[in-house]
């Protein structure tokens, strides 16, 4: 009997800027799918129309925010005003993982848009619940890891694994081991890139990884492919991508809004990657 064919978790760009949505583009946002399991991880401005490109957010089948900044999440605001209006959920409401302590954050930012819904302005379209740092959060067939970074809020890196492939995704982070353990060994890795130059962050208070310190992480991780996200708009990234590469020349990119990238399943005779 042929051993069965591996599964291969996918990451499209829904939005790559940070802080604020470049020109065709928009602030941090991913599709992670696996044979009909549809995550979107983080959610920030411009993000929920990309999703529509590629997925009718009625199939989500969950969403995760790594940190309440607004770059990565207030993109929930028009997608709730999308399911309250237009779109039917499949199933039930869409879960909604917040980061620790989120609910009651979340609760007094749109606290003036709440209107007529009692103050639970997303549990009337969401299932809204927290995850837990530590503890595996199953999801469908994908099994979420999460460790906290090194950033000015508290945030999450996590790693997706649906038993064959694994992605990573950094969420914002300066320089941190514990996020480093947890990308090693990942067949994509999605990697912060924010600075160019470590001149540009208090060196007492990180929170941010400069392209060279991306190419590091890379370095260390191994991982199948590594793609750089998280620049300023207005900032040159082949840039960042030739910095990065003084550090690490192995399968590396830079993660391009709208495109589809595929978590290969490492092998003898294959690169671990493909990207189109």
């Amino acid at each position: 009997m042929s051993a069965a064919t591996p599964r291969a978790l996918s990451a499209t760009a829904l939005g790559t800027s940070a802080a604020f949505p470049g020109p065709n583009d928009a602030c941090s946002g991913w599709l992670i799918q696996d044979q009909g399991i549809n995550l979107l991880v983080d959610c920030g401005t411009g993000v929920v129309s990309n999703l529509q490109r590629f997925l009718a957010p009625e199939a989500l089948t969950a969403i995760i925010i790594t940190h309440l900044h607004a770059d990565h999440f207030f993109g929930l605001v028009p997608l709730r005003y999308g399911f309250r209006y237009a779109f039917e959920s499949r199933g039930g409401p869409v879960k909604l993982f917040l980061p620790p302590g989120g609910t009651e954050v979340i609760r007094r930012v749109v606290a003036p848009l709440a209107g007529d819904t009692n103050g639970d302005f997303f549990g009337d379209v969401f299932e809204v619940s927290e995850y837990r740092p530590g503890r595996p959060l199953q999801i469908a067939g994908v099994t979420a890891e999460f460790v906290a970074t090194t950033h000015y809020v508290p945030c999450w890196a996590v790693s997706l694994n649906n038993g064959d492939t694994r992605i990573t995704y950094t969420a914002d982070t300066g320089p941190s081991a514990a996020v480093a353990e947890l990308a090693k060994g990942s067949n994509l890795l999605i990697s912060e890139a924010t600075y160019l130059s470590p001149d540009e962050e208090s060196p007492h208070q990180r929170g941010h990884l400069t392209a060279a310190e991306a190419g590091e992480l890379a370095e260390y991780a191994g991982a199948g492919m590594t793609l750089l996200t998280h620049m300023w708009p207005h900032r040159d990234r082949n840039e960042a991508l030739r910095l990065a590469r003084t550090r690490y020349t192995g399968p590396m990119a830079l993660a391009e809004t709208g495109r589809f990238y595929e978590a290969e399943p490492a092998s003898p005779d294959a690169p671990w990657r493909r990207y189109r």
